[in-house]
């Protein structure tokens, strides 16, 4: 059963929904960006460091996840995967 064409619409479908999601956390991580640079207590700087660190690891994760859904499209439309 072949089901790559609902396969690939579904994979276009997530990697909006990830620029969505990217966007919105792009702005969160300003926003903790900016209460670090306003910050005077190294102990809580270092703890917003975390925070902007944590939102570094998910674009990451995002990133990681539309390469993959790349290289799933790739295999649909050649039938192989490398």
């Amino acid at each position: 059963m072949d089901r790559r064409g609902e396969v690939l619409k579904l994979s276009e479908e997530v990697v909006k929904k990830i620029l969505e999601y990217g966007t919105e956390l792009d702005e969160y991580y300003r926003k903790f960006r900016e209460f670090r640079v306003m910050e005077d207590s190294l102990s809580f700087q270092s703890a917003l460091i975390n925070v902007e660190h944590g939102f570094f690891m998910v674009v990451q994760s995002f990133n990681i996840l539309k390469e993959q859904l790349n290289f799933l499209k790739v295999a649909a439309q050649k039938g192989e995967v490398f």
